[in-house]
């Protein structure tokens, strides 16, 4: 990230303030400070990661695929006792994604759910939805599926094996 001599200085000058602030943190700060007046080129790429960019395609398929769970859970509501002892409950949960490799799509699902209040139904897990493997081709398998299913939220119970099957 290319910055110039003033915007370096303004963002030392906050973590300059933001060691005062926060004390328990200080020597981060101060750590990256030093980085951002020094003009450390690989540590400040380790700054800016955090800054990604989600696609709108992708805000777009994390938020259909979250709508397939709903769709999943309600179908799975809807059927008879019979046929829902045949599901494992557990697969009905939506566990989010990898917070190592898919960091972006996580903070997305974290986003929808904590601040915008979308999915309640959602409960996270105790990973706060890192799923700790990537999920994402399964959720693409998945919603490939999904899409060729002629009544998406009122699923059969051989659809909701195909989904999980994915």
């Amino acid at each position: 990230m290319e910055m110039t001599h003033a915007q370096r200085l303004i963002l030392s000058n906050q973590y300059l303030l933001m060691s005062q602030l926060d004390t328990n943190n200080a020597e981060h700060y101060e750590r990256l400070k030093t980085i951002i007046e020094r003009g450390y080129d690989l540590q400040i790429r380790e700054l800016t990661k955090e800054f990604g960019c989600l696609p709108e395609t992708q805000c777009h398929e994390i938020i259909t695929t979250m709508e397939m769970f709903h769709a999943i859970q309600e179908s799975y509501n809807l059927l008879t006792p019979d046929a829902q002892n045949d599901v494992d409950e557990r697969r009905l949960r939506f566990l989010g994604y990898d917070g190592e490799t898919e960091t972006q799509s996580m903070n997305y699902v974290r986003f929808l759910v904590y601040t915008e209040q979308r999915y309640p139904q959602f409960l996270p897990n105790e990973h706060q939805f890192n799923s700790q493997v990537p999920m994402t081709n399964k959720y693409q398998r998945m919603l490939a599926i999904w899409h060729t299913c002629p009544r998406q939220y009122h699923l059969s119970l051989s659809e909701i094996h195909q989904l999980f099957n994915a």
